[in-house]
């Protein structure tokens, strides 16, 4: 959407809320004006705006926290994203399965949501994306959702690319396909190898998608990607079949890509 139509002082207020919620703890008036560099006097108001609509509290200490009205937006989407509700068991069979920590994410607003965290029992390392932004190229969720979206979505995305780099993704995308799932090595995180499979709902288009989370300098993990890559490509389908979707034959997705491919 066009910037012109954005609100300056809502505006602000979210950049409050985020800094908030990214400090993971309570900050003064003083703080906060530091971090955003808005007026006192006009964080002043708009602390006041939240704290009257119950997302943030006031403490005993004149420092500020998230409050309670934040959790029941939050909980709202959770409710209506329906993906949420269905994939947990799946994700607990793939994390079991692989040993490895297990996501859920989808694409809003141009960028990847990690939405639903499930751990391995086995896995020794908590790899902590839950509730974080991540852009779509360079991320496994993004790249298998985008994968399996309309071409004209994928056109549209490309096209803030350069030549050689678009080729290069659509390349990467016609992999995706192929395989059924995206590997991302180190490119958005230097510490994370993730493997990643759409999970479609009965349109047929991609809502969300299932990702495998490995330590990108553990032992032998990238001989285990076909592995990881089979464990969530049939969670991936098997959740996909319960919200309603009907597989169509590889070779109909890959013929899509073959007439777009850019030699």
């Amino acid at each position: 959407m066009d910037d012109r139509y954005v609100i300056p002082s809502v505006d602000r207020a979210f950049a409050v809320l985020g800094i908030l919620a990214e400090a993971h703890k309570s900050l003064s008036l003083a703080e906060l004006g530091r971090i955003t560099g808005i007026p006192k006097s006009t964080l002043f108001r708009i602390l006041a705006t939240l704290r009257k609509h119950h997302c943030i509290i006031e403490e005993e200490n004149r420092k500020f926290r998230i409050g309670a009205r934040l959790w029941e937006l939050g909980s709202a989407f959770v409710e209506q994203f329906e993906v949420y509700h269905h994939a947990v068991r799946y994700m607990r069979n793939v994390a079991e399965a692989s040993g490895e920590t297990v996501f859920l994410g989808s694409v809003e607003e141009g960028e990847v949501v990690y939405t639903r965290r499930v751990e391995s029992p086995v896995s020794i390392t908590a790899v902590k994306k839950l509730g974080t932004r991540a852009p779509v190229h360079g991320t496994a969720t993004g790249m298998a959702i985008l994968a399996f979206m309309p071409e004209a979505d994928v056109a549209a995305f490309l096209s803030q690319f350069e030549p050689i780099e678009a080729r290069a993704i659509r390349t990467e995308i016609q992999q995706i396909v192929h395989d059924g799932y995206a590997v991302v090595d180190g490119e958005h995180n230097p510490e994370l190898l993730c493997v990643s499979a759409p999970v479609f709902d009965h349109t047929r288009r991609p809502q969300a998608s299932i990702t495998v989370a490995m330590l990108s300098n553990s032992p032998n993990v990238r001989d285990r990607v076909p592995e990881v890559g089979k464990l969530v490509r049939d969670a991936a389908r098997e959740l996909s079949a319960e919200m309603g979707y009907k597989v169509i034959q590889r070779s109909v997705l890959s013929d899509r890509f073959r007439k777009t491919a850019i030699s």
